[in-house]
C-alpha cells in the first residue's frame, strides 16, 4: 500500500504584496508560515489543503471577514477574486488593527435589516419589556 507523504512549505521569506505592493517582512514569531499582508489583509491562494503550495490558481484573496473561534483565537476569513475559494488564517501580532476593526465593522454598517430597529428591540428586552 502506498502512501503519500504530506509536504508542507514553510514560507518565512519576505514579499511583496500583490494588492498594495507593500513590503510584507517574515514574521518573527507565532507561526511558521506568513499567509497574508500585515498592512491591508489581503493573501494570495497558494494552497489546494494548508501549506502544499499546490494551488495553479495563485488568485489574490481578499479579507471579507473575521472568524472568532471557541478558544478566542481569531481568524481572518478570506475569498479568492479569481476562482472564489475560501480559507482562513490566523491574525498575527503586527496585523494592522484599523484594517481588522473595519474588517469586523463592515458586518455592522452592511446589515440586511435596519439594525437601530434591533438594537432598539434588544435594548427594550434587557429592561423586561417585551419585543
Amino acid at each position: 500500500m502506498s502512501r503519500r507523504q504530506k509536504t508542507v512549505h514553510i514560507d518565512s521569506n519576505p514579499f511583496i504584496c500583490e494588492n498594495c505592493g507593500l513590503t510584507v517582512p517574515s514574521l518573527e514569531s507565532g507561526t511558521h508560515n506568513r499567509n497574508h499582508c500585515p498592512h491591508c489583509l489581503f493573501s494570495k491562494h497558494l494552497d489546494m489543503k494548508i501549506g502544499d503550495r499546490r494551488s495553479g490558481c495563485r488568485g489574490v484573496m481578499e479579507p471579507i471577514g473575521l472568524w472568532i473561534k471557541e478558544n478566542k483565537e481569531c481568524s481572518v476569513i478570506h475569498r479568492c477574486r479569481k476562482c472564489g475559494f475560501i480559507r482562513t488564517n490566523r491574525i498575527a501580532s503586527d496585523d494592522n488593527e484599523v484594517v481588522l476593526f473595519t474588517l469586523a465593522a463592515r458586518l455592522i454598517t452592511q446589515l440586511p435589516f435596519p439594525a437601530n430597529i434591533a438594537l432598539e428591540k434588544i435594548e427594550r428586552q434587557q429592561m423586561g419589556g417585551e419585543i
